[in-house]
């Protein structure tokens, strides 16, 4: 059984080029290593109960240093990674979603979860859960009971998801799981941001290390791809010559990154 946590960023094109949603696959006794580790990480660095751990530098608690909230970042990304749990991340461009939040918010979710059942479930033989962080109360129990009961629709064919058996959603603050969630999305937004310009690459390629260990990869000729196994960028076919030179530039600028992650000291 495995567990996907899943988190949007870049709501709006004035937040980055590309929509973001993701999150991290892990089994249930890595959620309790989680819990276990992030629990450590809070009190050595001195993390109220109430505190938030997040990306954002705005979330930092009173009181704690930068080079200490860094450290703290750090140490979390770094314990999921060494835990073995894996990441699914999803981007478009803001240029072609352009139908609506809920309308972009479906298709990466249907996406991911396609993903989640027919890939990586299925080379696992397992069942999943999938849990998502706060959607609208409306859309968000409309679309996990839709996904539950019907068939996905892929290219006109009606597809059953028959191994994620159970959908929910989940708040910041709930648990430590989300808190990881939110660090590995928040870093991999500065990265996909970093590639269109918006960010420091020297800062982009030491957050990415471990970001880059849990994207869910596949081996081949000793390199791993992360591409369409942990990373699905859509639309498949980009027609806009300017949108397509940006998927372009963002795969050029993450797989360095990855490789420099990968190539680099632990």
């Amino acid at each position: 059984m495995y567990w996907f946590f899943a988190d949007e960023t870049n709501t709006q094109p004035s937040q980055g080029t590309f929509f973001i949603y993701g999150g991290l696959i892990a089994s249930p006794d890595q959620i309790g290593q989680i819990h276990e580790s992030i629990s450590r990480i809070r009190q050595e660095f001195g993390f109220k109960d109430s505190d938030q751990f997040k990306f954002q530098t705005a979330s930092r608690p009173d009181g704690m240093s930068i080079e200490d909230w860094s450290a703290a970042k750090k140490a979390a990304l770094e314990a999921a990674q060494q835990i073995g749990v894996q990441m699914l991340a999803y981007v478009v461009h803001h240029g072609i979603a352009k139908n609506g939040h809920e309308v972009t918010m479906e298709y990466a979710l249907n996406t991911l979860v396609s993903h989640f059942d027919l890939k990586y479930l299925t080379e696992k033989d397992s069942f999943g859960a999938l849990c998502i962080d706060r959607l609208d109360e409306v859309f968000g129990y409309r679309y996990m009971r839709e996904r539950f009961q019907a068939p996905l629709s892929i290219q006109g064919r009606k597809v059953p998801l028959e191994r994620v058996i159970h959908y929910s959603m989940t708040c910041d603050g709930a648990s430590h799981v989300s808190s990881v969630v939110d660090l590995a999305i928040g870093g991999f937004r500065y990265c996909v941001n970093s590639a269109m310009g918006a960010g420091k690459e020297e800062v982009a390629r030491e957050i990415l290390k471990p970001i880059a260990k849990m994207m869910w990869s596949k081996e081949r000729d000793g390199k791993n791809y992360i591409g369409d196994y942990g990373l699905v960028k859509r639309p498949v076919m980009v027609m806009v010559d300017s949108y397509r030179e940006d998927y372009e530039e963002l795969t050029r600028v993450l797989t360095s990154l990855s490789n420099d992650a990968a190539d680099g000291p632990e």
